[in-house]
C-alpha cells in the first residue's frame, strides 16, 4: 500500500515539475516533506489549519480585534493532537484491515472511525476548547459535554460518515490526514464559531 503510494507521490511530483507554476512546486515540496517527515508533516499541517480555522471563526462572530492567543492555542491543539492522532489512527485502520478494499471493509471502516476515533476526538476538542482556549473550570467542561455532547455528535455523523467514505475509498494513505484536515477545517470553524457565540451569550 505504501510502495504505491509512493510510486504515484513520485509520479504527481514529476508532473508537478513539467507543469511548473508556484503552486505545483509547493506542492512537490510538500509531498517531499510528507516522505521524509510523515509525522511532524502532519502535524504542521494540522496546526497551520485550526490556526486558520480559528481567525475565520473569530471573523465571522466580530469584526474586532483577533485574538490571537485563542488562535495559537488552536494551533498548539492541531500540533499536538490533531495531526499526530489523526496519523496514528490511519495507520492503525491500515493494519486492522491490512489494505482490503471491497465494500464490506469499507462499511467496517468507516463505522469504526465514527463510533471510535470521532465521537474522541469531538470529546477532546470541546474540552479543550473549554479548559484551555476559554479558561473555564474542569466542572464547566464537565457540563458542558453532558449537555452539548449529544448534539455536537449528531451534527457530526451528518458529515463524517460521508468524508470518512471518501477518505477510505479514494485518498491514498500518505494523503488522508491532509483531506481530514481539510474537512475538519470547516467543522473545527464551526465548532469555534458555536462555543464562541454561547460564550458571548453566557458573557451578556
Amino acid at each position: 500500500m505504501e510502495e504505491a503510494d509512493s510510486s504515484r507521490s513520485k509520479a504527481g511530483r514529476s508532473k508537478a515539475r513539467k507543469d511548473g507554476g508556484v503552486l505545483a512546486v509547493a506542492w512537490d515540496r510538500y509531498l517531499r516533506q510528507l516522505e521524509k517527515r510523515p509525522l511532524e508533516t502532519k502535524a504542521l499541517t494540522s496546526a497551520g489549519l485550526a490556526g486558520l480555522s480559528d481567525i475565520v471563526a473569530q471573523r465571522i462572530v466580530s469584526r474586532g480585534v483577533l485574538n490571537w492567543r485563542r488562535t495559537a492555542a488552536m494551533a498548539l491543539f492541531g500540533l499536538v493532537w490533531s495531526g499526530p492522532s489523526m496519523h496514528f489512527w490511519q495507520q492503525l485502520q491500515e493494519r486492522i484491515f491490512k489494505g482490503r478494499r471491497d465494500t464490506a471493509t469499507l462499511i467496517k471502516r468507516v463505522l469504526l472511525d465514527q463510533l471510535t476515533f470521532g465521537p474522541l476526538s469531538n470529546a477532546v476538542f470541546m474540552s479543550y476548547i473549554a479548559l484551555v482556549v476559554e479558561g473555564r473550570s474542569f466542572d464547566f467542561t464537565k457540563a458542558k459535554l453532558y449537555t452539548d455532547f449529544s448534539g455536537v455528535q449528531k451534527n457530526g455523523w451528518r458529515l463524517w460518515p460521508l468524508a470518512s467514505w471518501v477518505t477510505y475509498q479514494y485518498i491514498p494513505l500518505r494523503l488522508r490526514v491532509l483531506f481530514v484536515n481539510v474537512v475538519a477545517f470547516f467543522w473545527s470553524t464551526f465548532l469555534n464559531y458555536s462555543s464562541r457565540t454561547a460564550l458571548t451569550a453566557w458573557r451578556k
